[in-house]
């Protein structure tokens, strides 16, 4: 699969590729040089909203004060000049004034050494004089490097999406969706560094560039939703949507939005046109399942992601903390909802989405419902935390793990045959006695197992029960005397075919193959039993009747030949050979003409054409053909005290009908309405029906008398003639 999918990345125009790099690469480098160019005070750390002093061998000071060595007096230090969400202060005026003591701060620091002063134990300040330092790798903490690293990961998975489908609309929407998270990221990086302070300038562009990035990735995230899975709009309609984010923007930059926190309130008003978009979609793709497919994973990702981000901000705004949030939870965050909705476009392994969906959504369900349990124990019933913390794990634990046991097993695993079930399935199947049976069953198993709307003969060799890209189809490989067939569209077009019901039907076809090379053991050790039994019965017992027929009378005579027929037909049977149907009606007719002869009856059975095909008939259909004509003729000598008997067969594509009838006396009532008691005819419609085929008995028409018998076989000729 990686190898496949860098092939096609470097076989299509190769300047995307590069482009996508180049761009990553660029973010990355300004990132970097303007992270850089931060100072910072030896020993002096950020911890929240407060600069603490560790000296060597002494306990952390808070720094209240910083001061250059040139001035007389100092800088007092304000919980607002560490602020980490510059968005959270509030309105213009604020962060005016935010901007001119963040620039009073970096002058104080062009010194090489500061003055800071730290409040001792018994709270007197005291200075201390600390080197200035340039900033350099190692410094950066997880403030920078975590939106850094999501920006430039989400950008990436954009644009190999787009390089692999450069022409679609949807990827080119992702790709740009991707390059408003490294805005986004990139320039939030500077700032979530945590420096001690920055210029204004760089604060002011880092704002813009930061709520550029956010305004296209909000926009282009409703345009995705407005095209994928189903168009919803024009591309006219798209592209003007997508335009309004410069407009956004550029409104943010005038400072005409109001406030400076209005990035948030758009941020919420996107993820809840996103949250209607998902139901819109859910109706429109309600009978397509591979774009239903797609639409699980990306509502999946808003709902993970979205829920994140919301529940962060929710979080630090009742605890009053939002301007000291971290800025690397909100792109953690947007990654996730970003990643779901790159793998849904590029419908990568969505025939697993099922599985993942549900596994992730339980997850989360079950570390929402332990924050918030935990935090509802301490902030609502006043308990602490070494109390709320052990219930919550044992709510979750005790309730809600056995309850997601029960939904997994009841969406995920309710196949509607348990494994008894499937067991005793294949092994019906695999003792089917006929082919045609055999392939009814296992086409009835898997229509059972899937529900496909489609089941079809595969169009090529299948070795190995495997889906296709997208999982809409199921490629079963062949069984003896079955095909291998395709399965299309599961659960009624519902659902899409996954690894485990790969894993499923290959299972059933080894324990089917295994069955079926039982039986084949089986039935070649019977059979090499029964040809030892056969040739044991006609070398002895037929030896036997051979030289009875020296010293027998003319009465007992056709005896001895009947039986000798009789064994020669059994022994034929017992060792299931096949034989050419015009031999077979040759030794039927002989057989007929002595029988008649001896009973001084006349016969009309015209010899076989020699321009007949060839065909040979199965030891079942030659047994019961020959037992069923022996029957008749019985009948006909016992019974019907006819003068003359006449035998048509006829041979039609894949059917040989016989017709027999005699000027006898007919058939009685109880014959004609089924309720005679005799073995004869029962045992000529029992044979026949053996082979597939049906056998009727009349009484002659048209002012004539005698009985009709017809018997109609399914054969396998390779032509047809008449008789």
């Amino acid at each position: 699969m990686p190898i496949r999918i860098l092939r096609r990345l470097t076989d299509a125009s190769s300047w995307r590729v590069y482009l996508i790099l180049a761009v990553a690469i660029l973010a990355a480098l300004v990132s970097f040089s303007l992270s850089l160019q931060h100072r910072y005070l030896d020993g002096v750390v950020r911890r929240g909203e407060t600069l603490q002093y560790d000296a060597p061998g002494q306990k952390s000071q808070t720094v209240v004060s910083l001061r250059h060595p040139n001035d007389e007096k100092g800088l007092i230090l304000l919980p607002s000049d560490l602020t980490v969400q510059v968005e959270a202060i509030g309105d213009y005026a604020a962060l005016d004034a935010y901007r001119e003591r963040q620039d009073r701060i970096v002058a104080i620091m062009k010194s090489p050494t500061v003055q800071i002063g730290v409040r001792g134990p018994s709270g007197e300040i005291a200075e201390v004089p600390v080197q200035v330092r340039e900033l350099d790798l190692s410094r950066l903490g997880e403030g920078f490097w975590g939106p850094l690293i999501v920006g430039l990961t989400a950008f990436l998975i954009g644009g190999w999406v787009w390089c692999l489908k450069p022409h679609e609309t949807v990827t080119q929407v992702l790709a740009i969706n991707g390059l408003g998270m490294l805005i986004a990221a990139a320039t939030g990086a500077i700032c979530f560094s945590q420096p001690i302070a920055a210029p204004s300038a760089l604060i002011s562009a880092v704002l813009d560039g930061n709520h550029l990035g956010t305004a296209i990735f909000g926009m282009s995230l409703i345009s995705l939703f407005l095209i994928f899975p189903k168009r919803l709009v024009s591309d006219r309609v798209l592209w003007a949507i997508m335009a309004t984010s410069l407009v956004i923007s550029g409104l943010d930059f005038l400072r005409l939005l109001g406030a400076t926190d209005a990035i948030f309130v758009f941020c919420f008003a996107v993820m809840a046109a996103v949250t209607g978009l998902i139901g819109i979609q859910s109706f429109k793709a309600r009978k397509d399942p591979n774009a239903k497919a797609s639409l699980l994973w990306l509502g999946l990702a808003v709902f993970v992601g979205a829920g994140l981000w919301c529940l962060v901000i929710g979080a630090h705004v009742v605890q009053g903390q939002m301007q000291t949030m971290p800025g690397s939870y909100v792109f953690i965050s947007f990654l996730i909802t970003y990643a779901g909705i790159a793998i849904g476009v590029a419908r990568f392994r969505l025939f697993e989405v099922r599985d993942w969906a549900f596994r992730i959504f339980f997850y989360a369900v079950a570390a929402v419902l332990f924050i918030a349990l935990d935090a509802g124990l301490i902030y609502l019933l006043g308990l602490t935390q070494s109390i709320a913390l052990p219930l919550a794990l044992a709510f979750i634990g005790f309730a809600y793990l056995p309850l997601r046991d029960l939904l997994w097993r009841r969406f995920l695993h309710g196949t509607s045959l348990n494994d008894s079930e499937i067991l005793a399935a294949a092994m019906d199947m695999a003792f089917a006695p006929q082919a045609s049976l055999r392939q009814a069953k296992w086409q009835g198993l898997l229509n059972t197992l899937f529900t496909p709307q489609v089941m079809a003969p595969a169009p090529a060799q299948v070795d190995a029960a495997f889906i296709d890209a997208d999982g809409l189809h199921l490629h079963v490989p062949g069984l003896t005397g079955v095909p291998a067939l395709t399965l299309s569209f599961p659960q009624g077009g519902r659902g899409l075919f996954s690894p485990k019901h790969v894993e499923l039907v290959n299972q059933i076809l080894r324990l089917s193959r295994e069955a079926m090379q039982g039986l084949t053991a089986y039935e070649r050790g019977a059979a090499e039993q029964r040809h030892r039994l056969a040739q044991n019965l006609h070398d002895d017992v037929g030896a036997k009747l051979v030289s009875g027929l020296s010293v027998a009378d003319d009465a007992s005579r056709p005896f001895i030949y009947e039986a000798l027929t009789e064994i020669r037909d059994i022994a034929s049977a017992m060792i299931t050979e096949s034989a050419p149907l015009d031999r077979v009606v040759a030794e039927m007719r002989h057989e007929t003409v002595r029988r008649l002869d001896a009973a001084r009856i006349d016969l009309d059975w015209p010899l076989w054409p020699e321009d007949a095909p060839f065909v040979q008939i199965s030891a079942l259909d030659k047994k019961a053909l020959t037992s069923a004509m022996r029957e008749t003729i019985t009948n006909c000598i016992k019974h019907a005290g006819a003068q003359k008997v006449a035998v048509r067969l006829v041979l039609t594509g894949n059917r040989l009908q016989v017709n027999i009838t005699d000027d006898g006396k007919g058939f009685g009532e109880q014959v004609m309405d089924g309720s005679a008691s005799g073995q004869g005819l029962r045992s000529i419609a029992d044979r026949i029906a053996q082979t597939g085929g049906i056998a009727r008995f009349s009484n002659a028409e048209g002012g004539q008398t005698g009985a009709v018998i017809a018997f109609d076989m399914p054969l396998t000729p390779s032509g047809s003639a008449t008789q």
